[in-house]
């Protein structure tokens, strides 16, 4: 309180603004005259976006994993391990929609949660997984995983597989991939302990043809699986007429969706077709100075992601690692999507004549929706779009995942 008095009677005498000038003077004397916390402010831990602990115990050169016997049965146990769950999570919705397909076909499912930079208890974790996720599933501390009888232990984020790696039971090592996450990252130390985790000889299961291809540079064995739709969701809607009207899939946070070139190509696109609203989703970006008008959806449902999508005529979508999902949701719902072309994306989605590929360059997206929206018969396409995505369900790629996981753990006969 004498510091408060203090500075009330030195603003009396003196005025607000000098006595804020030496307020600020005697901080930063203090803070001078106080190595200790100067020093507690300064130091930052070492950060490699998981256990440093479980980096150094995993020598997988001087003592490598090995494979072991294969099992005799044909209902597994089978663990995953995943960072804290967060509800906005896509690669965990995917993680989840495929655990529960194994629950279904008569497995035994256990999610062991890595707490190792987030602190996330395994009943909370449960509960999120239950409400959001659509899959009651038991939820273990990774620290008693050894404790655990397991026949098939998964890795899922590059984090996690060090922990899966450094545990000691005899158990198949396998690492469910989704993205090439070494270059999530600056050329650095997360991207090379995330390049390490294809050494650590596990078998990767993999989200398309990409990966399998990317992790194989690393000589680790791998199959994929192919994407496919939610189509009791994404279908498409009665007679009512598109809106003028595009959306994008803005994620800011998410570097390799490249929203920054998303937002420049829908300032062109604005320029030629100012009377077609513009629809952000996946992520709050109000903060954003974003050069046109907008509308900013944020984080939605799948059910109001599917409302967008039946309202809207076209749909950038950038990415610029492994494919996105949203491609064959956007085409069972009836709406056009425009991407980024490559192999990432090619050669996960298909040579799918029913999507606008173009060169990654704002200008050229920018073309590439104004050939969309410029399509004369417009409502006809989408309706042709939709009916041949049909065949675009999950139901295959949730069975040929089981088939992978027996050829590879059990003496089961599955070709």
């Amino acid at each position: 309180m004498g510091y408060i008095a203090a500075f009330f009677q030195y603003v009396r005498h003196n005025g607000l603004k000098t006595a804020i000038g030496r307020t600020l003077g005697f901080i930063k004397r203090k803070i001078k005259r106080a190595p200790v916390v100067q020093n507690v402010v300064v130091k930052r831990p070492i950060d490699v976006m998981t256990s440093a602990e479980d980096v150094v115990a995993a020598d997988f050169v001087a003592h490598p994993y090995k494979t072991p016997a294969k099992v005799n049965k044909a209902k597994l146990n089978i663990g995953w391990v995943l960072s804290p769950i967060s509800v906005g999570s896509g690669g965990q919705h995917t993680i989840a929609r495929f655990a529960k397909s194994l629950q279904e076909r008569g497995h035994n499912v256990t999610f062991f949660i890595y707490e190792s930079t987030v602190q996330q208890p395994a009943e909370y974790s449960h509960k999120l997984l239950k409400d959001h996720f659509d899959i009651d599933v038991k939820c273990v501390p990774v620290k008693d995983i050894d404790k655990s009888d397991l026949d098939v232990l998964f890795a899922t984020g590059w984090e996690t597989a060090y922990p899966v790696f450094n545990m000691k039971a005899k158990v198949h090592k396998m690492y469910f991939v989704q993205d090439y996450e070494p270059l999530f990252y600056g050329m650095g130390s997360k991207s090379v302990l995330a390049e390490n985790t294809y050494r650590f000889g596990f078998y990767g299961v993999t989200a398309g043809r990409w990966l399998t291809k990317k992790v194989g540079e690393f000589s680790m064995p791998a199959d994929y699986f192919d994407f496919g739709a939610d189509l009791d969701i994404y279908k498409p809607k009665t007679k009512e007429p598109k809106k003028k009207q595009i959306c994008f899939y803005g994620r800011p946070v998410t570097e390799r969706r490249a929203f920054e070139i998303g937002v420049l190509a829908l300032a062109k696109f604005h320029q030629m077709h100012p009377d077609y609203s513009i629809v952000f989703f996946g992520w709050d970006v109000s903060d954003f100075d974003i050069p046109f008008p907008y509308e900013n959806r944020g984080i939605v449902s799948p059910a109001q992601l599917a409302e967008i999508y039946h309202e809207s005529q076209a749909c950038l979508v950038l990415s610029l690692t492994n494919a996105s999902l949203l491609p064959l949701e956007l085409l069972a719902a009836g709406c056009v999507p425009v991407m980024n072309d490559g192999d990432n994306n090619r050669m996960v989605i298909g040579e799918n004549p029913d999507i606008v590929y173009t060169l990654d360059s704002p200008i050229e997206l920018a073309h590439g929706l104004d050939k969309v929206v410029n399509d004369s018969d417009i409502e006809a396409r989408c309706q042709r779009i939709s009916k041949r995505a049909e065949s675009s369900s999950w139901d295959a790629s949730y069975e040929k995942f089981e088939r992978i996981i027996l050829r590879e753990a059990t003496v089961q006969n599955h070709d």
